[in-house]
């Protein structure tokens, strides 16, 4: 398996993109790629925003890239939090899913082969929420990039893990799936939501590695059948190496 960090633009003051301190950091700490995070202007950091990421910036993300060794190997729509203050109902989301698209389509020009989508606390029926994913299946298709549901976020405002589950099964397409990450809100165990989610699994997400609450060897026994792709970390930057450390140690003893 293959392990990566959650990164975005910052403001930066050395080397020629916003995103290159979070690259030089994230390949010299060892990971074997990354995860753009796509959000609005934020504590004065440049827009991390797909329309308006010109072809030029993406040709140098995809140099800078190539440079420090490391894969863009997903994007993570992170602006649904905002959006969905403003337009709380999934049946308003007509221009969410525009930009969402426009996400998967940055995602294609980046080399991702996958990207995380989520409507954040909107609310609205299993029913809407099925149309959406059909449609951003389809156009996952088209460009050749998985799109995967965050199943922490589906589980807190959407409805039930068993849920999400059905509705990838009726959507029934290779292009959709679910974005694992294990909030410890869930009633379930960590082992017992990968058993759940099984092969519907696009990807994954870590937050901080929890040895106190967290069984990892029951849950990277569970993880072992069904996946093996890349492990990405959702934490800060100063605490990647830490993470990245338990991490290969619990990878050498159990996987």
């Amino acid at each position: 398996m293959k392990v990566s960090i959650r990164v975005g633009f910052t403001k930066h003051t050395v080397g020629e993109h916003p995103l290159e301190p979070s690259l030089k950091v994230a390949s010299e700490l060892g990971f074997d790629g990354v995860e753009l995070c796509l959000e609005p202007i934020k504590w004065g950091a440049p827009s991390a925003w797909s329309e308006d990421v010109s072809s030029r910036d993406r040709a140098i993300i995809r140099r800078l890239a190539e440079r420090y060794r490391l894969d863009i190997a997903t994007l993570s729509s992170n602006w649904p939090g905002y959006y969905s203050n403003f337009c709380p109902r999934l049946r308003h989301w007509g221009r969410g899913l525009e930009i969402l698209k426009s996400d998967i389509e940055l995602a294609e020009d980046l080399g991702a082969r996958a990207i995380l989508v989520h409507f954040a606390g909107a609310k609205g029926t299993l029913e809407q929420a099925k149309e959406m994913l059909s449609e951003l299946a389809y156009e996952g298709e088209r460009r050749d990039v998985k799109v995967g549901y965050e199943s922490g976020l589906w589980t807190t405002y959407l409805g039930t893990l068993k849920d999400l589950c059905e509705v990838v099964d009726e959507i029934n397409s290779k292009y959709l799936g679910i974005y694992w990450h294990w909030w410890p809100s869930s009633i379930m165990q960590p082992h017992e939501e990968v058993e759940l989610v099984g092969r519907r699994m696009m990807c994954l997400h870590s937050s901080d590695i929890d040895l106190q609450n967290v069984n990892y060897e029951l849950m990277l026994k569970a993880l072992k059948k069904y996946y093996d792709w890349y492990w990405v970390f959702e934490v800060e930057l100063e605490n990647a190496e830490r993470n990245l450390k338990l991490w290969r140690e619990l990878m050498s003893r159990y996987w």
